[in-house]
This record gives C-alpha cells, structure tokens and sequence, in this order.
C-alpha cells in the first residue's frame, strides 16, 4: 500500500491538503501539533477509505494495519509480521493435517458435538500426555531460570567493565589535554624569556630576571622537557585504550553466546508451554480423537518452530537497525513471553525513551521490509510517534538507516514537526511543508532536498 497523492485530506487547523507524494523517502513537515494531527489523519484515510488520500490497490487493508500505519500495539506489529512471514509455510503444515485427515487438537469430527455427560470419553490419553508434558515443562524453565541468572549476571559485568574503559579513556584524554596545556604554556614563557632577555619579566615577582635570566630559563626548559615527556606517555596510554580492552572483548562474546543460549531456552520453553496449553485447552475429548497421535504433536512441532523462526527473523533483523539508529546503545532485541525486550547498555541500566523509540520504529520497519519479502506487498509505511521521540542525534540516524530502506519499501513517509528535513536535505526524494493556504500559494509547498548531480565538463 503506498500513497501517491493527497486529494483534500482534512485535518484541523490547516486547509485541505493537495499533493502528490511519489515513491522513496518523503518527508511531511509542520509544527509538532500540524504533524501529529496530520499522521492521524492520514492513517485514519487511507485505513477506513474515506477519501482524501489515493493509494495504490492492496487486496487486505486491514492486514496490513499495523505495519503500513503502525496503528497497534508493538506486540500487536510483531505478530502481525509473524503471521506475514510464517503463514505461506503454515498454510503448507495445515493442508498436510487435512491431506491426512488429522483434526487439530478439540476438533469435532464433522458432523458430531461435544457433550458434557453421557457419553464415553478418552481422557487418559490426555492425562499420560500432560504427565509427560510437565515435569518436561518445570525442567526447561528451570533451564531457562538459570540462563537468565547467568545473562544478568555477565550484563552487569559488561555494563561495569565498559563504564571502566570509558572512565579510563576519559581520564587518559584529560591528562593528555591538561599536559598539552601545560607545555603550550611553558614555551610561551620559554619564547617570552628568549625574546625579552635580560628585561624580560619573571614569571613568579615579574621584576626584570636580569642576572637570573639564565637559570631560570635552564629551570623552564627542564620543566617543559619533563611535561613534554609525561605528555607523550599519557598520548600512548590514550591510544592503548582507543579499542576496547581485551577482557571487555571476552566478556561481550560470553554474553553473546550465553543470550543465544537464553533465546534457544525460551523457544525450547515456549514450545512446551504451547503443548501443554494445547493439552489443557482440549478438556474432555472425544473418544477417536487423533490430537494425541505422533502425527499431530509432530504438526503443531512444526507450526511452532515455524513462528519461532519468523519472530526470530524479525527481531533479529530489527536488532541491527535499531542497533545503528542508537549508535550501539541498543545490542539486540529478544523475546520475553511475546514482548520485544531491548538489550544494551543504558544509563542507569534502563532503556531510556529515545531507546524505546528507537526499538519501536526498528521493530515497524523491519517487519514491513521481511513482509515485503513475503509477498504482504505493504510497499511502504508511514512513521511519526516513535520518528519523534528519538533524540536529535537518534532521529538523523534513522533518517540515514530509513533512506537507505525506501527502495525495498517502497515509500516511507516521516511525518514530522523536527527540523531533520534542514539537517539531511539529502537524504529525502521529496519533502512537503504544511501552511495555511495563501492567494496562489497551495497548502503543501515543496522543500529544496534530494542529491544534487553534479556534472563536470571540458
């Protein structure tokens, strides 16, 4: 779904708005309230078809809600994006289950309904399961208890020793700067003695150093020799701690490796806990009932492994671009009971609201690009909220990182009250200005951006 012009979209407080977008990186620019009231407004058009903005045709609307308008919930846009990319190959486990004419689990066989009493049923199959499913389910978790005790434990380390790396950096770089400053003075003084001579003023009483001249320039010279030298070493120290140190190195491939683990654990977790919720769910099941057979436990294996995998993919992928858009604040997203959870080092150990931000606007656009991928054919999303509640320096990044994704979108449309169009003009094919309607002058008027061409000739 794409938009490729606006026919009188109505928003409070500016005139009809008339404009034709186009494809790639486009900007909306306003005041913070014209924008906010303007993405609503936009959103709102174009999902409910009332009028005042022209899309291209999309065969579900409503499918794509959440990733095209980001109009859901987080947890609701990462579903959504799970479904995209995993329901081709679901659809492919569900024809199996009816090619072999396996009911899913509490399924009737057609024709027949469930009563409460006076019929035999086949409860002891399920009973055995449960039996076998719990003492499973209370072993993984514990598993999983540990992992976390474990990731807690080296996150902290990797928190402290970084916060120590970056303290000794800094004390480096200010020893380093303040015997620079030192020497500078010291050769001021040198060159001040030298060109005075004998009438030259003493740096501590400032009467002429006459007789003096020589020994207190000896005493300068040795001073600023010795500064020069302890200078050098604090330049060499500086530069040893340039690159992360080699302990902080191993302990950020130990966290690596122990969140990989964490991650297989809670899907291991989740798999079993999806079993026993089927189980449990399935209450009292007809006698005949295939949901216990091999076969279907085998199904339901495959059809949760094949969500996994797809909520993997997308935040995995939405990870490495939130990771970008925070300048390395943010190391990855996982999963935590279907809430995306980020991971990094933050100040006071809490993501912090440009963080969030960042996770959300990640998450958005990494599941429309892999849902494009799977053929959604969302071709576009439209950011606002989370696009500004990025920190400055935040928001320039996911300019360069959304830029960068137009094509594979299609269109990216950043409605916005921020002055990023003026600080990356570059970046964005198109960019319209919201403003009161004037005699000749149309409600939305176009801003100098996009690349130049420059063409050299003989």
């Amino acid at each position: 779904m794409r938009i490729t012009r606006l026919t009188g979209l109505r928003v409070a407080g500016l005139p009809p708005l008339e404009g034709e977008l186009g494809e790639g990186l486009v900007a909306l620019v306003g005041s913070p309230d014209e924008a906010s009231e303007v993405r609503r407004a936009l959103v709102w058009a174009a999902l409910v078809g009332e009028g005042g903005v022209e899309l291209t045709q999309v065969s579900d609307r409503a499918g794509v809600e959440a990733l095209w308008g980001g109009a859901r919930g987080l947890a609701e846009t990462l579903e959504s994006a799970v479904a995209w990319l995993a329901e081709p190959s679901l659809a492919r486990v569900e024809a199996a289950r009816v090619t072999a004419g396996i009911r899913r689990p509490g399924q009737l066989p057609p024709g027949e309904t469930l009563a409460l009493s006076g019929r035999p049923y086949a409860d002891d199959a399920r009973g055995r399961l449960l039996e076998d499913a719990l003492p499973e389910l209370r072993g993984r978790e514990h598993e999983l208890r540990e992992l976390r005790a474990e990731w807690a434990e080296v996150t902290g380390d990797v928190e402290q020793a970084t916060m120590d790396w970056l303290r000794e950096r800094q004390d480096a770089e200010s020893q380093l700067q303040s015997y620079r400053d030192r020497a500078r003075e010291l050769k001021a003084r040198l060159t001040q003695i030298q060109a005075g001579g004998p009438d030259a003023p003493c740096p501590t009483c400032g009467r002429p150093l006459a007789d003096h001249l020589k020994d207190v320039r000896v005493q300068l010279r040795e001073e600023w020799e010795s500064v020069v030298q302890d200078g050098i070493w604090w330049k060499r120290r500086r530069e040893q701690l340039e690159g992360k140190p080699e302990h902080l190195r191993i302990l950020e491939g130990r966290g690596v490796r122990v969140h990989a683990a964490v991650e297989t654990g809670a899907e291991r977790v989740e798999r079993v806990r999806t079993r026993v919720r089927e189980l449990a769910a399935v209450g009292i099941e007809p006698r005949g009932d295939e949901s216990g057979s091999p076969e279907v436990r085998a199904l339901e294996r495959l059809a949760e492994e094949l969500r996994v995998t797809a909520r993997g993919r997308v935040l995995s992928e939405a990870g490495r671009l939130a990771e970008r858009i925070s300048a390395g604040r943010i190391l990855w997203i996982r999963d935590d009971d279907g809430a995306p959870v980020a991971e990094g080092v933050f100040y006071g150990g809490l993501p912090g609201r440009s963080d969030r931000a960042a996770v959300d606007l990640a998450i958005r656009v990494a599941a429309a690009a892999l849902a494009n991928t799977a053929g959604a054919q969302i071709m576009g999303i439209v950011v606002g909220e989370a696009f500004e509640a990025l920190d400055p320096e935040d928001r320039l990044r996911s300019v360069d990182v959304l830029g960068e994704l137009a094509d594979e979108l299609g269109q990216v449309v950043v409605v916005t009250g921020t002055d990023v169009v003026d600080l990356r003009p570059e970046a964005f094919v198109r960019a319209l200005e919201l403003g009161p309607s004037e005699r000749g002058v149309p409600s939305l008027r176009p801003l100098p951006v996009g690349a130049a061409v420059l063409c050299l000739t003989a």
